[in-house]
């Protein structure tokens, strides 16, 4: 067990440095397919401007040159004046451009004519950024604006451009009254769906890898605890038969030493009780022999069912009589109920008798009081058996299991209530073989029912067990 764990360990890290490692992968594919998307259209854009700019008269900012360069002179006007505070009014010109350069431009309306005839993406938001701003005088210049030497304006920050974005182009112009340099920014808003799209095949891949891998770790993990489980239920398993077995071979031996009392062997009432002890303990050694070898046949499913016609009511009456009987001394009561519209049903007689035997001792073991059974038979279109008792009950988390090989309702204590964990699986077994069912309904300290549905009519008075 202690190996398994180790395996299991080192495969849950191999799963978490895979996913590590494709989640690398993955983001390293969409950071190159993402700048290679930006080359690409950096160029098409390129390619979009160079062709506005040789246009006539046509270039998207022609407009807005003259307008700036009007402003500009009555900019000059006012800082004629000795009033004016210099830095303040700096930065007041440099906004108000900013502004009238977003607001004036059609470059954008012309890039996307230009990307729509080509057949490429039009969305797309743009960005301007004034590097530098000169006012021209017939004798002097006047600088309101240099990037490099005003970085301490914040100007850039302001304008909200994305960190990753480069610049497609940069413009300069040379006006009457003015000279300005900004760069041209530009984001497609689909960027983020076609990079997408084209690294879509590698996602898949990436997404079913790691879905196959989970799956296999799933399934892996579900039969190592499974494992676990029939560990714990055949060694359980093992100490219960060895128990079994154990109780009558130390009885006979007892016995046996006491025959060789020559005491004992003049007393003919003695000798014949101490006969009689051997007698039954090796019935219940034969007993237990006997599942063993059932354990072997039931595994292989190489038994056959008998089946005839027999009399319904007739045939479970005379098993609830017989265990009337069995039980007297546990002061068991028995009740039935019958509903019958079709009087007779092809079963096999001798395995459907052990099915309700073997619920019957069930509802008879446990249970800490006087034990109180209840079987209704209704037969219709289908046979439907149901074995209810007043006993201990079921846990919910035992109902999922008690219909496996070996397993145990545990009681506390694995030898209070004796037995090797097989009674239902036979039952279950024999219900399936019929092409029938078995299901339980139970709570804990309200008592258990078992319904057997199975078919009226069988295929042939001898079927095979195999399925």
């Amino acid at each position: 067990m202690k190996k398994s764990l180790t395996i299991l360990l080192l495969t849950v890290v191999s799963i978490l440095v895979l996913t590590g490692i494709e989640v690398i992968l993955v983001r390293k594919i969409y950071l190159l397919s993402t700048e290679k998307f930006d080359y690409r259209y950096r160029e098409i854009v390129q390619k979009g401007l160079f062709f506005i700019e040789k246009r006539s008269g046509n270039r998207g900012l022609d407009e807005t040159y003259k307008f700036l360069d009007v402003v500009s002179a009555g900019y000059m006007n006012v800082l004629r004046s000795k009033d004016v505070d210099t830095l303040s009014f700096r930065q007041q010109v440099l906004e108000q451009y900013q502004k009238t350069l977003v607001k004036d431009q059609k470059l954008d309306e012309y890039l996307k004519q230009y990307l729509e005839k080509m057949g490429e993406p039009a969305g797309f938001r743009s960005y301007f950024r004034i590097t530098d701003l000169v006012f021209l005088e017939e004798t002097s210049v006047l600088s309101i604006y240099n990037e490099a030497d005003d970085s301490d304006w914040n100007f850039s920050k302001s304008l909200g451009v994305p960190g990753e974005q480069k610049p497609v182009n940069h413009y300069g112009f040379t006006g009457n009254n003015f000279s300005i340099g900004f760069d041209y920014y530009i984001d497609f808003s689909q960027k983020k769906e076609i990079v997408l799209q084209q690294i879509a095949g590698s996602l898949v891949l990436a997404i079913l890898a790691l879905v196959a891998v989970g799956f296999m770790f799933i399934f892996t993990l579900r039969n190592l605890l499974e494992e676990r489980r029939l560990s714990q239920l055949k060694t359980d398993f093992i100490n219960n038969m060895t128990h079994e077995l154990k109780t009558p071979l130390s009885t006979i031996s007892v016995a046996t030493r006491t025959l060789e009392n020559d005491s004992i062997l003049d007393d003919r009432l003695k000798t014949r009780e101490t006969v009689s002890v051997i007698h039954r303990q090796n019935r219940q050694l034969t007993k237990q022999i006997n599942h063993l070898l059932e354990i072997s046949m039931w595994e292989r499913k190489q038994f056959s069912l008998e089946r005839k016609e027999i009399e319904v009511e007739p045939f479970f009456a005379g098993i609830a009589e017989a265990f009337r009987w069995e039980c007297k001394e546990s002061g068991c009561a028995v009740e039935e109920k019958y509903s019958i519209k079709t009087p007779t049903a092809y079963l096999d007689e001798v395995q459907l008798t052990i099915a309700l035997h073997n619920l019957f001792i069930n509802a008879v073991k446990y249970n800490l009081g006087e034990p109180h059974i209840l079987l209704e038979v209704v037969c219709e279109d289908r046979l439907k058996i149901m074995v209810t008792d007043n006993g201990i009950g079921i846990s919910r988390e035992d109902q999922k299991h008690i219909f496996d090989k070996f397993y145990r309702v545990h009681t506390g204590n694995i030898h209070k209530i004796k037995g090797l964990g097989l009674g239902l699986f036979y039952v279950k077994q024999i219900a399936e073989a019929h092409g029938g069912s078995i299901d339980v309904s139970s709570h804990p300290g309200k008592g258990s029912t078992f319904v057997l549905n199975l078919p009226v009519h069988g295929k042939s008075q001898h079927s095979s067990g195999r399925r």
